[in-house]
């Protein structure tokens, strides 16, 4: 179990603070890797998580239905991380790889788009199997 307030708990190598758990430690770079090549996207990961998310991202395209998305991915990002962080610390969690958190990420976003007023027409295993073709 991993309780000190400056030592983070994906990673176990450098001193927890916002920036660091979501846009920079070894384990959560991952998952933005992740995304980026899902999107077949190239990007300098911010210095900040402020600037992230004022960030006017267009991977996906100009589309409502890109930007919808677009933020369900980064907030299924943000909330898979924090999940798992808090897990680690609080029941002694041993955690999973980036990889299996990436498909629960893909999920989340997945379903929360899903159940929005632009992907009314496409189905959740639609947006799941292709991020790109579902925002077309």
């Amino acid at each position: 179990m991993c309780l000190s307030p400056h030592w983070c708990s994906l990673c176990k190598a450098k001193e927890e603070s916002v920036n660091h758990i979501f846009l920079h430690c070894s384990y959560s770079i991952q998952l933005w890797w992740k995304l980026l090549q899902e999107v077949k996207a190239s990007w300098v990961i911010p210095k900040e998580c402020f600037e992230l998310l004022s960030t006017n991202f267009k991977a996906l395209g100009k589309r409502k239905k890109s930007k919808v998305l677009w933020g369900c991915l980064v907030a299924a990002i943000f909330w898979n991380i924090w999940l798992e962080r808090n897990k680690r610390i609080f029941e002694d969690y041993t955690g999973v790889g980036a990889e299996e958190l990436w498909g629960r990420v893909k999920y989340w976003a997945a379903f929360w788009a899903s159940v929005t007023k632009e992907f009314n027409n496409v189905s959740l295993s639609q947006i799941l199997w292709d991020l790109l073709a579902a925002v077309k």
